[in-house]
């Protein structure tokens, strides 16, 4: 249970490590990776409905119910292993409804779909990053892997997930030079199992980038109803 008064303490502090504000409702990957972090860490508050400004400068827009924000933190929990202990529930603040997950601190580690986070600060780390080591030998599959690393440095969240699943094809083309391009990275392989595992794995990066348009569209969405 979380009660009004617990979170008037709260509401005005700035985030730190125990305390994050969204304005909008993020999608339940977003808010399991927020649990996860706090979990491994001291616990804490996520706060929806809520915006800081750079210059700390608090908005309170409220979070509509209309989004449904305890069927997204189901599925964000379904995604943690272990889940940690967690309260959720909307919240009336000064006439707005905020939406507030409250996080204990895990006794053991949990992770969100095999992945580590935890909260430093007011960051959400990966602590565990998957390893992507390339064999093939084509330079120009590391080159581009680099620009990729590079792009996610200050990526959102949808754009994190794009370059993420972008990596991993990269990862199995270099697995599969020999197959895919016999005669060198500008050559196409001439061999009928080879072109089929080409077609496939271009139209997987076609359908990775629907997706990302379809998660970003969404964010600008919600951005703009709570402006």
């Amino acid at each position: 249970m979380i009660t009004e008064s617990e979170i008037s303490k709260i509401i005005g502090q700035p985030e730190g490590q125990q305390l994050e504000y969204k304005a909008v409702l993020p999608p339940s990957r977003t808010i399991a990776q927020l649990i996860c972090s706090f979990a491994n860490a001291d616990g804490g508050y996520i706060v929806l409905g809520v915006s800081e400004s750079p210059g700390r400068t608090l908005e309170i827009p409220g979070l509509s119910q209309d989004f449904h924000a305890n069927s997204i933190t189901h599925k964000a929990l379904d995604l943690l292993s272990p889940q940690p202990q967690t309260h959720y529930q909307y919240i009336q603040h000064q006439g707005k409804s905020l939406y507030i997950i409250k996080v204990e601190k895990s006794g053991v580690t949990v992770s969100a779909e095999g992945r580590i986070f935890k909260r430093v600060g007011v960051e959400t780390i990966l602590i565990n990053p998957a390893k992507i080591e390339f064999k093939g030998g084509y330079q120009r599959v590391r080159d581009t892997h680099q620009l990729l690393v590079n792009s996610k440095q200050h990526a959102t969240n949808s754009k994190s997930r794009m370059i993420e699943h972008y990596q991993s094809i990269l990862k199995i083309i270099d697995d599969l030079n020999k197959q895919l391009y016999p005669h060198g990275p500008s050559n196409f392989t001439t061999d009928p199992e080879g072109k089929v595992l080409t077609r496939i794995l271009y139209s997987s990066f076609v359908d990775n980038f629907e997706t990302y348009l379809s998660d970003i569209l969404y964010e600008i969405f919600l951005a703009c109803k709570f402006s």
